[in-house]
């Protein structure tokens, strides 16, 4: 469960960043040339110095009376309900922060987005966190209507259509609101007030974005790199973020050889050369292979056979070979005849 020393915790975070964002706005001004030779420069300080840009202004303009009135009414009902309202308000001040910097810097990479959006990540998860700790109470269709609907503050991360997000968010909220309405609309006013409260929030918010960022949260082109406000919302001094120091990876291996028809043996090339002399010759091939007599031939002295006096041919190494990783299973001779 959220404690009050978090929420304090946080607010303060939102304040130390806002203070020190203040304080950059306030350098970059003064140490812009006086002749206006540095255009970026006078650009920023000018229209983007944090809380007196048009995109922050009506940002205020459109939620901040419905937070007011949101939290007011949160109060009246106490206990779990006006708990979660207060981190509800703290996800504004820390969004208002967020499009703060934004006014101040070029559009982070995704790498970088992360650190920038932890304060409201931190927030939403806490309104969250809150309602699934209180699943016994009487008010968690109150919280439940918070919990759906809070991500629309999420708009931030959305492209390029935040405006659908936004309402789809807020169809979510309105299953619980309903439920809120049938329990208490007979019994308590002010939980007929506080929902259309925290809906007219959602509404409103939507239509800022819609009038405001369209297609997406928008950055300013010429601002300062968004490594320094990520460093102003840390908090941290330091000149350059860290990067990843992991060893290079290994080379790729060698491309396999490219096969040309040729080997390396002159004895494999003389060999080859011969059998296509031999082919060369055509009938004359035969010429000079012996003639076996009748009485040599097997199939017509079945003597020859029986007396087995028919030499086998020799083995080459390579039949050799073969034969003793594979040897052949012996069977007894036989003298019947088998087929035709």
């Amino acid at each position: 469960m959220t404690t009050s020393t978090d929420l304090q915790s946080l607010l303060r975070r939102i304040e130390k960043a806002t203070t020190r964002l203040e304080e950059l706005a306030t350098k970059r001004a003064e140490s812009a040339p006086a002749g206006g030779s540095s255009m970026s420069s006078v650009d920023l300080s000018a229209s983007t110095a944090g809380a007196d840009s048009k995109v922050l202004l009506e940002y205020e303009a459109a939620v901040q009376p419905q937070i007011a009135n949101f939290v007011s009414y949160s109060d009246k009902i106490g206990g779990v309900v006006a708990e979660q309202a207060r981190l509800v308000e703290a996800l504004y001040h820390a969004q208002r922060s967020f499009l703060r910097i934004a006014t101040l810097t070029k559009k982070p990479t995704m790498d970088q987005l992360p650190g920038l959006l932890g304060p409201q990540q931190s927030a939403i998860q806490q309104i969250i966190s809150l309602r699934d700790a209180n699943r016994p109470s009487e008010y968690f269709d109150n919280l439940s209507t918070i919990a759906e609907g809070i991500a629309a503050f999420g708009w931030v991360a959305v492209e390029p259509t935040p405006v659908p997000y936004i309402n789809d968010m807020k169809d979510s909220a309105q299953f619980y609101a309903n439920r809120v309405l049938k329990k208490w609309r007979e019994k308590d006013e002010n939980q007929v007030e506080w929902v259309k409260a925290f809906l007219s929030t959602l509404r409103e918010l939507s239509a800022y974005v819609k009038l405001s960022h369209t297609t997406g949260l928008v950055w300013n082109p010429k601002g300062e790199d968004v490594e320094v406000a990520a460093r102003a919302i840390s908090g941290e001094t330091a000149a350059a973020p860290v990067r990843g120091t992991g060893a290079p990876p290994p080379p790729p291996p060698p491309p396999p050889p490219v096969y040309t028809g040729e080997t390396d043996s002159s004895a494999g090339a003389t060999t080859r050369g011969a059998l296509f002399a031999d082919l060369n010759k055509g009938g004359e091939i035969t010429s000079g292979l012996r003639k076996v007599e009748k009485e040599q031939m097997t199939h017509k002295n079945p003597a020859l056979r029986a007396a087995g006096l028919v030499k086998e041919a020799p083995h080459s190494a390579s039949t050799a070979t073969t034969q003793q990783q594979t040897p052949v299973k012996q069977r007894p001779p036989r003298m019947e005849l088998q087929g035709s």
